[in-house]
């Protein structure tokens, strides 16, 4: 029996098309919270980064929900709760975010930014952090070259932007 786990680490990113590949990020009333919203197929996907302590942000992209109902209708991180599950290519959608990530993070220059999956179910939420380790791990050089390393903590995924300064924190011109 093949496993999807086996598949999926098989599988290079470089040769899966994103969904967009340029971003219109704009605030969502402060600074701290910024968005784009991409089109997949027919679904409105939006990334959004918040912006936490110490210059760390979070990084999610939501989905509409399953419910029609335009009073409770909404925007998801939830598998579950999707109105797009079984209609875009996962693997793109994957793409493109972290795509999405690289153009904010040419952008705006965090210092960190948590990329770890969110999902209200823990194992789709592993899943999605384990695919993010993957497109990290296919594209190691443009992370590198646009300043940042990747970093585990705990059950976390970083990009961590790198300092150019010595021990005593002076920044090298």
């Amino acid at each position: 029996m093949i496993k999807l786990r086996n598949i999926i680490t098989e599988i290079t990113f470089g040769s899966v098309q994103p969904y967009a590949t340029q971003f219109a990020w704009q605030t969502m009333g402060s600074t701290d919270r910024w968005k784009c919203v991409v089109t997949a197929d027919t679904t409105n996907i939006e990334f959004v980064m918040v912006h936490g302590e110490n210059n760390e942000w979070y990084f999610a992209f939501t989905m509409p929900t399953r419910n029609p109902n335009a009073q409770t209708a909404g925007r998801t991180t939830s598998h579950t709760k999707s109105g797009a599950v079984g209609q875009l290519n996962y693997l793109r959608l994957i793409r493109t975010a972290g795509e999405a990530i690289l153009d904010f993070c040419a952008n705006h220059a965090p210092e960190s930014v948590n990329i770890s999956g969110a999902d209200s179910d823990s194992d789709k939420e592993y899943q999605k952090t384990r695919l993010y380790a993957a497109f990290v791990k296919d594209n190691w050089a443009r992370i590198a070259s646009a300043g940042y390393m990747t970093m585990q903590r705990r059950d976390q995924l970083w990009l961590v932007r790198r300092s150019n300064a010595d021990a005593t924190g002076i920044t090298a011109s």
